[in-house]
């Protein structure tokens, strides 16, 4: 597979990074319009049925999921390394990065401090749990292209059903406006391109074409 432009990833990650900025600007203080319709079409089903049945999904697909890849880039790291291979242990050190810091992203709670939709811990521009997820969708995207291997056709669209999935289960439990799940994603795919035209690797196939020594 070709590798994309650098400078086109980071520009496109500058941009993306940008908007969420922006956006957390203009929605911290009123939330607009589209933000109020859905807080009030889905008011107090977080009690009811669909509550029950999203709250274990969104604990799945959140913070839990992105530390989960963490762990296993940390352990490839020290497979790689213990086999001497420090290509493929650079690979992961480099995946480590942009999964950590496009997830790092959900420290502009600290930045906005805009109040929840509903009575629940912590601030609510950008998403944590939507965060998290587009860091680890961009991770797993990054680590298919940097192994030389095509990206399959699913691929993608499964991994934009699970940011989705998570998207809506924040709003649906009125824990999230709809803008603080963009901003969630934008700002993380932002971050996360902009992260992997830093530290993308010199050779194509790092992952596959070369054994270990």
């Amino acid at each position: 597979m070709r590798a994309p432009s650098r400078p086109l990833l980071a520009t496109i990650g500058g941009a993306l990074f940008a908007t969420c900025l922006v956006l957390g600007t203009l929605v911290s203080n009123n939330p607009p319009t589209i933000d109020v319709w859905f807080v009030e079409a889905f008011r107090g089903e977080h009690d009811q049925l669909l509550g029950q049945i999203i709250k274990p999904i969104t604990d799945v697909f959140g913070p839990a999921l992105a530390l989960t890849l963490m762990v296993t880039l940390v352990f490839g790291f020290g497979y790689y390394t213990g086999l001497g291979d420090d290509v493929r242990a650079g690979v992961m050190v480099r995946a480590a990065l942009v999964l950590g810091l496009s997830w790092a992203v959900v420290q502009l709670k600290g930045v906005f401090v805009r109040t929840r939709p509903r009575v629940f811990p912590g601030e609510s521009f950008p998403s944590g749990h939507v965060t998290a997820v587009t860091a680890v969708t961009v991770t797993v995207v990054v680590l298919i292209v940097w192994s030389g291997r095509e990206l399959a056709r699913w691929v993608p669209g499964a991994l934009a059903f699970v940011v989705l999935l998570a998207a809506s289960c924040r709003v649906m439990l009125g824990v999230h406006y709809l803008t603080d799940v963009v901003g969630g994603f934008v700002g993380a795919l932002g971050v996360g391109l902009l992260v992997s035209a830093a530290v993308w690797p010199p050779d194509k196939g790092v992952l596959s074409s070369r054994e270990p020594s």
